[in-house]
């Protein structure tokens, strides 16, 4: 066994990318001892941070209420979110808060149209929303006591969710009156409800915080429609009143996408794009043919796009990205938009690489632990059966699938394993203690039931666990990586053949 002689991590990887992990149904949905267990798991996965959503609907009074900026207003309401929040930090994870839709009735604008199936994200209020989510910002500002307890200071927020899908937010286009022509709507109605959230925290104390725009949605339609979505390179366009070439824009386009605002409001504030860059059923590494997707490969879309907007006064700042929802589905269970297991564990870990080596992307997340329940009004033959979401490192019936391990200590080989020939190993020890060196060895075996052998040992010493390693004459077979923990704990990774 040699020790390691080059063991720096690429030149272009993200010095601090973050695990973030969503699970609602477990952590807002279930009993409090589930959610303390869910999240005593998360931290000992070596999650950082967990993503909220505050959900407007369910959480604000049935009818508006005179102070809807003041706490006390939800106190019998918000309960759980107060109990997920406490928790999670009481658990040593901080939090992601998003303040989403759905409205509540009383908050959504007149006359939706018949046609809409979703009844609650038709035209939300600004001015509404930005006093739910003012009333969070004094809520989960560290000086607000309920039930005899000091709530956590929350610091990092993202508003809204999936702007540019037509489940969640309506219209996504509407119709020209003086033309009859189709346009996009949400992008400017959305840009509405930013500047009122964002407004809204500082006011509450919350002006220094990271707050996110954005939330996007990947994927989009080629028609205009109430509620066909946007694809989101258009949609991003659009909110920052850029045409395709990247430009203002001009004229009747300008005015249609109430662009004056810009002007008179100034740039929108963000610290940061928070966007889903799910593949869907294709590999990490798949570019979409489709110019205005923006799935995990077509990130210098994106990076184009929020660069152009800081040029032209839309944004202030050379603005980083946030993946704040991925995950890929799995067949088993869902036979119709899986992929296998086997598949989700290598796929997953060569997207969380993918993410690292772009030093604009400050956060990778992967979207729950468990798998949600079917819908058993339908029948299990039907596809809707299945539309829920299968994404988890667990089935629905507590069961580990292989991406469990995968998820928890990466690994995988940046060559081809070829005899004799230089071999980059590349991994992260995610539930390593922060800052602290991690002490691995890397082990080899030559076929898939030998015995594993020592090839080097390593003393990972990035603040966050990643690490890159060289050897100078591989061989052939499998490789794999051995942590031991402080409390004196032997796990490995999945092994790697290429």
């Amino acid at each position: 066994m040699v020790s390691a002689f080059s063991s720096a991590s690429p030149a272009t990887a993200a010095p601090r990318q973050e695990s973030i992990f969503e699970d609602d149904d477990l952590l807002l949905h279930s009993p409090p001892a589930t959610v303390d267990r869910t999240l005593a798991e998360l931290k000992a996965l070596g999650v950082d941070r967990v993503r909220i959503p505050a959900l407007w609907r369910d959480i604000a009074p049935e009818s508006r209420p005179r102070h809807p900026a003041s706490p006390g207003v939800y106190d019998e309401r918000i309960a759980r979110l107060d109990y997920a929040i406490s928790s999670a930090y009481e658990h040593g994870l901080t939090v992601l808060l998003n303040p989403r839709g759905g409205a509540p009735v009383w908050a959504q604008g007149a006359n939706p149209p018949r046609r809409i199936a979703d009844k609650d994200a038709f035209k939300p209020g600004a001015k509404a929303f930005g006093a739910f989510v003012e009333m969070l910002g004094r809520r989960y500002s560290g000086n607000y006591g309920h039930d005899g307890e000091l709530l956590p200071k929350i610091d990092v927020w993202s508003l809204w969710n999936e702007p540019n899908w037509g489940g969640l937010l309506q219209p996504q286009s509407e119709r020209d009156k003086r033309t009859g022509r189709m346009h996009t709507f949400a992008p400017q109605l959305y840009r509405r409800l930013y500047r009122a959230g964002h407004a809204a925290l500082e006011v509450s104390g919350h002006g220094g915080d990271v707050i996110l725009i954005g939330e996007t949605a990947p994927l989009g339609s080629e028609k205009f429609g109430v509620a066909n979505p946007i694809y989101a390179a258009r949609f991003y366009r659009d909110l920052f009143c850029l045409g395709a070439n990247l430009r203002p824009l001009r004229g009747r386009q300008a005015r249609l996408g109430s662009c004056g605002d810009f002007k008179r409001q100034g740039p929108l504030q963000t610290l940061g794009a928070a966007h889903h860059p799910y593949p869907v059923l294709a590999k990490p590494e798949f570019r979409s043919v489709l110019p205005d997707e923006i799935r995990l490969a077509d990130s210098r879309r994106l990076e184009h796009i929020l660069d152009a907007a800081n040029r032209h006064g839309r944004v202030t700042g050379r603005i980083p990205v946030w993946y704040t929802e991925f995950g890929y589905q799995t067949n088993p269970p869902d036979p119709y938009r899986g992929v296998s297991l086997r598949r989700q564990a290598a796929w997953t870990v060569r997207s969380e690489f993918i993410a690292f080596r772009d030093r604009r992307v400050l956060a990778f997340n992967q979207f729950l632990l468990r798998d949600s329940p079917p819908q058993t009004q339908f029948p299990v033959t039907h596809r809707r059966y299945w539309g829920t979401y299968q994404t988890g490192l667990r089935f629905d019936d507590g069961r580990r699938k292989p991406v469990y391990r995968a998820y928890r200590l990466p690994f995988m080989a940046l060559d081809a394993i070829r005899s004799g020939r230089p071999l980059r190993l590349w991994g992260l020890v995610r539930p390593g203690l922060e800052g602290m060196p991690q002490p691995i060895r890397i082990e080899h075996r030559a076929g898939p039931r030998g015995d594993w052998a020592d090839v080097l040992t390593h003393t990972v010493r990035d603040a966050k666990g990643y690490f890159t390693v060289r050897l100078p004459r591989a061989r052939a077979g499998q490789y794999r990586f051995v942590w031991i923990s402080p409390k004196g704990e032997v796990a490995s990774g999945p092994a790697v053949k290429r």
